[in-house]
């Protein structure tokens, strides 16, 4: 179930003044944006009071197909197309691409880079080719080591991010194809990597596993290499291949049951896993074996006798949440250095999305129902923004809830509280927007695609008076030649989580008296977007720590008394009953 709020997390937009029409975009870390359109890529501030100002541009080698930007090492990858080809490309030091006609170097992934040319590469920005045996369909960047996951028809290839260091103060930033995983009897349409663990999603499946290097306390490997012609392999097709062909005929359409198999069971979905190792160094291999965590499988609505895109699978991502150290002595060097404490994944249908728990236990969290067939989505650990054709809509999560429990297992005793997870979420917001196409997020800002459509004009054909039938007069939709369609970039700034706090406890006065139940519901809420923000708090200015703490407390107090008071209603009807 979800409730329905009417609040304000968003704040202030503005337009990206693209000179073409944005085709593929995405977050450049803190400070940037990039939009691709055919063979060309700007980037844009979105930091300070250069907000939404071109900082550079440069030309790709082909179209963009794919684009994804990886904090972790400050490179771009893109997918890109180019006489009727697919490539794979990462763009690195893009910073000191100061204008489009600035040199650039191009080098092949894994090649030693000569002494001379070396320190030319401080002032310049580099291609890096990745060549591939097959197509690349879709690419991940993990957020904490920025390893590069590629994936191909019935396999994923993992390139490590590696430095070729030519002084103390530049390294060269380069790749290593360190490992293949072949997956069998599933095409991946989109993937997610962060640190070991892998999501891929074709239309109507989703599968996670678990990337796992040597066990410890002297427990054995279990090291699968890649065997084309392996019995299982030759099972699971032979016997997909054999039913299929059985079942299927020119006036039938087989669609399988729907399932959802966890932890250990989703090994016995028929999606074989092998791994096969391609790292120059044997000491280098990280992972040996792999752990199936979840596997879930939809079937078609086939009500209509028609299949279509309107029942695929989107939006497939891990979110990570870390536990970050930054105050104790051994790590003063090392504030950047995080460690994960607990690991999400969302994915969505056209009308119903769906949140996992996927550390240590794999279970489901929360589902959410769309009032309007969804397009894309993407999960931040405050909230879930969904955008339909025309709105834009805000839901909360319960990351933080979950989260609060692995970081302190004694949460829930006579001295500390957290919201449970198994709360119903809510809507904070549905706003409106006029032809949304694509959507995506970092830090603090929403970016929206939106194209508004050519409204189909009525022309009615009129026929000579001696002929007229019903035909003739019938009035036909045309579409104007010349109207072209109209899009627009925008940067939406969401509000501060202090300022959202404080509008949630106001909010929740409106049913103190008459509804209890959902001030408490509004003013969980309000306590876990406060404890997210805490959770995040390397990215906090002294200030801003200081104000979440004391509305944290605050929230505290709030809840306290609202249950004490609930309490006390609870007791005065016990005493008119008896």
């Amino acid at each position: 179930m979800v409730q329905l709020y009417n609040l304000h997390p968003f704040g202030s937009q503005q337009v990206v003044p693209c000179k073409l029409e944005p085709e593929r975009f995405c977050g450049g870390g803190p400070d940037a944006l990039f939009v691709a359109a055919g063979s060309k890529v700007e980037a844009f501030a979105v930091a300070g009071q250069e907000l939404c100002q071109p900082r550079c541009a440069f030309s790709t080698l082909g179209r963009v197909l794919r684009l994804v930007y990886s904090e972790a090492g400050d490179y771009l990858v893109a997918i890109e197309e180019k006489n009727q080809a697919t490539f794979l490309r990462a763009y690195v030091n893009w910073r000191s691409k100061r204008t489009e006609n600035s040199r650039v170097c191009i080098r092949m992934v894994g090649h030693n880079v000569e002494a001379p040319f070396r320190e030319t590469f401080r002032d310049q920005m580099s291609i890096v080719e990745m060549p591939l045996s097959e197509t690349p369909l879709c690419i991940s960047c993990c957020p904490v080591k920025g390893d590069l996951l590629v994936g191909c028809t019935n396999k994923l290839v993992l390139f490590s991010l590696k430095y070729q260091i030519i002084n103390e103060e530049f390294p060269v930033l380069d790749f290593e194809r360190s490992l293949i995983i072949h997956i069998h009897n599933i095409t991946p349409v989109e993937i997610s990597f962060c640190v070991g663990y892998v999501a891929v999603m074709s239309d109507l499946e989703v599968l996670i596993l678990k990337l796992e290097s040597n066990p410890k306390n002297g427990e054995s490997v279990h090291h699968h290499p890649y065997k084309p012609n392996s019995p299982v392999t030759q099972a699971n097709d032979e016997g997909t291949s054999n039913e299929t062909l059985q079942l299927e005929s020119e006036d039938f359409v087989i669609c399988q049951k729907p399932m959802e198999l966890l932890g250990q069971n989703s090994e016995q979905s028929g999606v074989s896993v092998t791994l096969e190792s391609t790292g120059l160094d044997d000491e280098k291999i990280k992972y040996f074996h792999v752990q199936h965590l979840l596997y879930r499988r939809f079937a078609p609505d086939i009500s209509s006798y028609v299949l279509s895109d309107d029942i695929k699978l989107h939006s497939l991502q891990l979110l990570p949440i870390y536990q970050t150290d930054s105050l104790t002595s051994e790590r003063k060097n090392l504030s950047q250095e995080k460690e994960l404490l607990s690991l999400f994944c969302f994915f969505s249908l056209p009308h119903v999305g769906y949140l996992y728990l996927v550390v240590k236990s794999v279970e489901l969290m929360s589902v959410y129902q769309y009032p309007e067939k969804s397009q894309q989505a993407v999960l931040t650990p405050q909230f879930l923004h969904v955008i339909t054709s025309n709105n834009l809509q805000c839901f909360t999560v319960r990351c933080s809830a979950a989260a609060a429990r692995e970081e302190d297992p004694y949460v829930d005793s006579t001295l500390k509280a957290c919201p449970p997870v198994s709360m119903d979420v809510c809507a904070l917001r549905i706003q409106l927007f006029i032809g949304l196409k694509a959507i995506c997020h970092f830090k603090n800002h929403i970016i929206l695609l939106t194209k508004a459509d050519p409204e189909a004009i009525p022309e009615r054909r009129e026929a000579p008076r001696r002929l007229l039938s019903r035909k003739d007069t019938s009035v036909k939709l045309k579409t104007p030649p010349v109207a072209e369609a109209g899009w627009n970039l925008y940067i939406v700034n969401t509000i501060s989580p202090v300022q959202l706090y404080k509008e949630m406890v106001d909010y929740s006065n409106t049913y103190k008296t008459a509804k209890t139940q959902s001030c408490i519901h509004l003013l969980s809420e309000a306590h876990l977007l406060v404890r997210a923000a805490l959770m995040d708090a390397s990215q906090l200015e002294p200030g801003e720590k200081a104000e979440l703490l004391e509305a944290f407390k605050e929230s505290c107090g709030h809840l306290g008394d609202c249950y004490s008071r609930l309490m006390m209603l609870f007791g005065n009807l016990l005493e008119k009953l008896s």
